[in-house]
Parts: structure tokens; sequence; C-alpha cells
């Protein structure tokens, strides 16, 4: 995600050279016809370029619905199943992001390095797997945090690697482009069916389900990534440096360095609501846990609806104006959080939820992907903002919403408003800054 667009239309992903699938005997015999002649190891069936997308989509299913299962319930499960308290909660989520730190780089170092997918993918699933399996046993503080960081140190790669792997697909000769959002909604998909799935057997035992829920959709997600590439072959020449220095190089440059900065702070303020929205549901508007899931997909559902339409809102206002208005999405959700405590406001922010989303997580990656100029970092630079973004501004934020929300959860949101607006003012800066050829990181030429 580098300093200039290679080829790109306006409403279209960066389609870069030197990066194939290539051909795997069918079963039945036969060879899928793909663009690159070169041979390359696959587990489980052979895929054409649209099978490796429809892997991908149910990729995308799979690991959103671990977040699905845990993301809206774990703070009221922790909360009163393991009988934690705010600030041991806000710990927890705080070292469990710890591992963004140090995780997706190196993850993504080694897709871009080794080029390898599936054996990382199934590896990272079954890390999700033995953690839920312990929090389902666990005792006290430090057993909890134990699972819920091995389940985060699981998560956090999963989310680079799938972005980076779209990318790389996309950018192999002959490759059709698919708009990235209709492939990332089945993320969003994925996201809702175990919150309803929950809902319809909460009887059977309440909270205490969701572990087992998230380790059923890990397995299915274990058994989708055996049949996805087991690794991309780059016909480009060896990248003379490591994938991760090249990536440092572009995130580190003024003004992309600015915008990462003021999205961080978005993600910090975004780490205090996600860690403790759940909480503030049951605690200051008295609703039953139970519908805590179904309030949270109202607002996933209406995310639908963005990401389908994500091309048209791209082409209308580019990619700067929707970051710009998601972030705005995020001003509105915390200022209805931290000065209308009613059930009316906290359900009805869910509107602004999808707006929220593609604006924060999804039009920054596309930004950041324009600038790209060598395929042998690509996967490197969506790890490393993981890392440095992503990582230590959640980190800081979960911490301190930990700290904050044992004083009064209106509080916390207060200053999450607050730490939004710095970050819409340096992203604001960041996007109209022009660099040496007269573009800005929104594509946009000087008139």
């Amino acid at each position: 995600m580098l300093a200039q667009a290679v080829g790109l239309r306006a409403h279209r992903l960066v389609r870069l050279r030197h990066v194939s699938l290539v051909p795997h005997a069918r079963p039945g015999g036969g060879v899928s016809p793909l663009s690159t002649p070169a041979p390359v190891s696959l587990v489980g069936s052979p895929l054409t370029g649209n099978t490796a997308l429809q892997r991908l989509r149910w990729h995308y299913l799979a690991v959103y619905a671990i977040f699905g299962c845990v993301s809206p319930y774990l703070p009221v499960y922790l909360g009163d199943i393991k009988g934690l308290s705010p600030q041991q909660i806000g710990l927890i989520f705080a070292i469990g992001q710890s591992g963004v730190l140090v995780l997706p780089a190196l993850m993504t170092l080694m897709a871009d390095r080794y080029r390898i997918v599936a054996p990382i993918m199934i590896a990272l699933f079954a890390v999700n797997i033995t953690a839920m399996a312990g929090l389902s046993l666990a005792t006290g503080l430090t057993a909890c945090l134990a699972a819920v960081v091995l389940n985060q140190f699981a998560n956090q790669p999963q989310l680079a690697l799938t972005d980076g792997l779209f990318f790389s697909l996309q950018a192999r000769a002959g490759a059709a482009a698919v708009p990235f959002s209709s492939v990332r909604v089945w993320g969003t998909i994925g996201f809702i069916g175990p919150s309803l799935a929950l809902f319809s057997v909460y009887s059977w035992g309440g909270l205490t389900l969701v572990p087992y829920a998230a380790m059923l959709m890990a397995v299915a997600g274990l058994i989708n990534a055996r049949h996805l590439p087991r690794r991309l072959t780059d016909t480009g020449p060896r990248a003379t440096r490591l994938p991760t220095i090249e990536a440092a190089r572009l995130l580190l440059q003024p003004r992309t360095a600015l915008f990462c900065a003021g999205l961080g702070c978005v993600i910090a303020a975004n780490a205090g609501y996600y860690a403790f929205y759940p909480v503030y549901l049951t605690r200051e508007v008295g609703v039953d846990p139970r519908w805590i899931g179904l309030i949270a997909n109202v607002g996933v559902v209406i995310e639908i609806a963005y990401m389908l339409g994500f091309e048209r809102l791209q082409a209308r206002f580019g990619l700067a104006g929707v970051t710009l208005a998601g972030i705005g999405a995020v001003l509105v959700r915390n200022v209805c959080l931290a000065f209308f405590p009613t059930l009316t406001a906290a359900v009805g922010l869910q509107a602004v939820h999808g707006l929220a989303i593609v604006g924060v997580h999804l039009a920054p990656l596309m930004i950041l992907n324009r600038l790209v100029t060598g395929e042998s970092y690509r996967n490197s630079v969506q790890g490393l903002y993981a890392m440095l973004v992503v990582g230590v501004f959640g980190i800081t934020g979960n911490f301190t919403a930990g700290q904050l929300a044992g004083r009064g959860l209106p509080l916390l949101y207060q200053v999450n408003l607050a730490t939004t607006a710095v970050g819409f003012a340096l992203v604001l800066i960041a996007l109209r800054w022009r660099g040496s050829d007269g573009t800005t990181l929104g594509g946009q030429s000087q008139a």
C-alpha cells in the first residue's frame, strides 16, 4: 500500500502482475485452466480462479463467524459467567490485542516470502479451537486471560492474511477484477449467523454456549482452509529486501504515517466501544443478555447494504470521502453512548454501524493497497498495518477503556468521542496532503 496506484481504474482495486495460482490435476483428470503454467501444490480440491475466490468467500464467512460468536457476548460472558470486573475485562482485551504487535507481520512476512497460504490458515483455526475449549473450562482471571489471548493470537493474523490473499488473487495475470466488497461482504454474513443461532438455542445453556459455538465455526473454517491454495507462485524476481522493511518504508512516509495515526485514534476509540457496548446494553439500559447478539446484528444487516453498495459509494465520493464519512459515523455513535443512555439511542446507533465499518476497516485498506508499487511486500503492508495501527492503538484503547469503564461507561464514551475527533482531524489533513506527483492518498490529481 504505497505511493502510487498501478493500473488502477477509479472504481477498481489495484491489479498487480507476477502472482498466479497454477493448474492442478482434477480428481477425474484434466487441468484447471489458469493463466500461468507453472505447477503449485494445493491442499484438497483443485482451484480455478473462480473457485479460489469462492473458497475465500467461505473463508471470510468462517473467520468472521468466530467473531460473531465471541465479539457480541465475550465481555458479558467474562463478567456474568466468569465473574470478572470491568478492569479485568479491559486488561484481558488489551493483552489479547498484544499478539497483533508480532503475529500479523510475521504471518504476512511468511506469505510474502514463502507464498504459504493453506497451512497457516489451518494452523490458526486449530489455535481457535484450542483457545475456545480452554475458555469453556477456565476459572479465574489467569485462565480466562490465557484462553482469550490465544484466541486473539489466531484471529488477528487471519484478518491481515485474508485481505492480503484477496489482493494477491486479484494480482494474477489475466484475473478478472472483482470488487473487494463483494468478497468481504461474506465476512459480514458470517458474523450474523452465530448470533441468530445462539439466540434460537439460548434456553439450552445461555452464555455458556458461546465458546462451543466459536469452536464449531473454527472447525468449519479449518475444513474449508484445506481447499485454499497451499501456496501462491511468484513468477517475478525475488525481493532484495525483507518485505516487512519495504512495507515499513511505505507506512512511515510522512503523510501515510499521519493517515495511520489518525486511523489509530479511531481504532483506539472503537476498541472501547466493542469491548463495553454489550456491557452498556445490559447495565446501562437493562437489555437481557440473550438479545445482545440480535441488537448487534441490526447494524450488521445494514452493513451488508453498505458492502454491496460500496462500489457506488466509492464512485460517488471516492475512497477519501468514504473514509471520512465512516469516521463521522463513529463520532455519531460515541455521541449517542456518551450523552443519551437510553435504549432507543443505544439501539438506534446501529444505523451508522455499516458506514463506520466500510469507512474505517475497508476504504483505508484500499487506499493503502493503491500505494503498493511491488508485489513482493503487499501482504506485509497489511500485516504491518495490523501491528502498528490496529495492534498498538487497539491495546491502548482496550486498556484505557477498562480503567474508564470502572468509573462509568458514559465517561468512557465521552473520552472515545474526543479521541475520534482527533483522529478525524489527522486523517483529513493526511487525505488533503498532496505528494510530489500532485496526487492525494485518495488518488485525486491536482486540477
